[in-house]
């Protein structure tokens, strides 16, 4: 019996030992990266500013889940554009833009059926020495409870790695059209919490 004691007594130590971590977490998951493209921001914003054109540099593609189906909706470009998905693997979700400055800002709202957390994202477009800078952020608001907080750091983690993929994939399709060979990656990540 003692033995079992002991064994049950270290579980429920450990249980509150994460669930006291857990709440050093921050109640939000912040996401920035960036990449600099060898062509002018008019070049690179019209693949940004077309919800058409994201199958074509996200990761979240035919490849990644070949049941994936896009629709939109509203506008083609800017203001109103909708990209509505739906796919076994990637589920059903939407992101509409809410704000176009040609050539410079785009915004946008995520939502994902089922997960109550929304998303905001915007891509901010720098001309830099040499080309154009892409910044890529997404923000998501959690609750404030401990598995929301795990939740969002394991999502931070995901996310990290998509918009890197994404980006070189924005890069790629840049290239392609411009002829122009790649700057290569120069990125930074968000310390905020």
């Amino acid at each position: 019996m003692k033995p079992f004691v002991i064994v049950l007594m270290s579980l429920l130590t450990v249980v509150a030992a994460l669930f006291s971590a857990s709440y050093l977490l921050p109640v939000q998951c912040d996401v920035v990266r960036s990449r600099v493209m060898n062509a002018s921001p008019d070049q690179v914003y019209p693949y940004l500013n077309n919800p058409t054109e994201w199958e074509k540099w996200s990761v979240w593609n035919k490849s990644y889940d070949p049941s994936m189906i896009h629709m939109y909706g509203g506008p083609l470009t800017g203001k109103g554009a909708r990209l509505n998905w739906s796919g076994d693997k990637i589920g059903d979700g939407q992101i509409e833009f809410t704000e176009s400055v040609s050539p410079t800002l785009l915004r946008y709202q995520q939502t994902i059926e089922g997960d109550h957390h929304e998303t905001q994202g915007y891509f901010s477009l720098e001309k830099v020495n040499g080309g154009t800078r892409v910044i890529w952020q997404k923000h998501t608001a959690l609750e404030d409870n401990p598995i929301a907080r795990i939740e969002g750091f394991l999502r931070k983690k995901k996310l990290e790695v998509e918009l890197e993929q994404s980006l070189a994939g924005l890069d790629s399709v840049v290239t392609a059209k411009t002829g122009k060979k790649g700057a290569g990656a120069k990125r930074y990540a968000s310390n905020r919490r």
